[in-house]
């Protein structure tokens, strides 16, 4: 059975190892943390929520930035997003009612391949 604190990684999309570097604890801390063997304690709680919060908040912004733009079709280039972003996008797109394509359109990749020194 997992743990409370398993599945809020898992609903946050972060790896234990991830979540060790967010908490600035050891991965064997975060491994007992998620087991049940040891009590997680309110500040890695705390860690957590300020994680989801940033994620939010990112998804809240691009949810104004769409509607702003007059909800247009929605293209995502998920190729150059931290982990914070890719769940925001995750948020944004769960979140709207619209056509959603994934991954660098032509023009992206046409902006990027301009962008590459000769």
């Amino acid at each position: 059975m997992k743990t409370l604190y398993a599945a809020c990684l898992s609903r946050l999309g972060l790896s234990q190892t991830e979540a060790a570097g967010l908490h600035g604890v050891r991965l064997d801390t975060v491994k007992s943390w998620s087991s049940g063997r040891n009590r997680v304690p309110q500040g890695a709680w705390d860690d957590l929520r300020e994680y989801e919060a940033q994620i939010v908040d990112l998804a809240e912004e691009m949810r104004e930035r769409w509607e702003t733009s007059g909800s247009p079709p929605v293209e995502i280039d998920d190729s150059e997003t931290g982990d914070i972003g890719i769940m925001a996008l995750a948020d944004f797109v769960l979140g709207v009612d619209a056509s959603v394509s994934i991954g660098p359109s032509a023009a992206t990749a046409l902006a990027r391949q301009a962008r590459r020194p000769n």
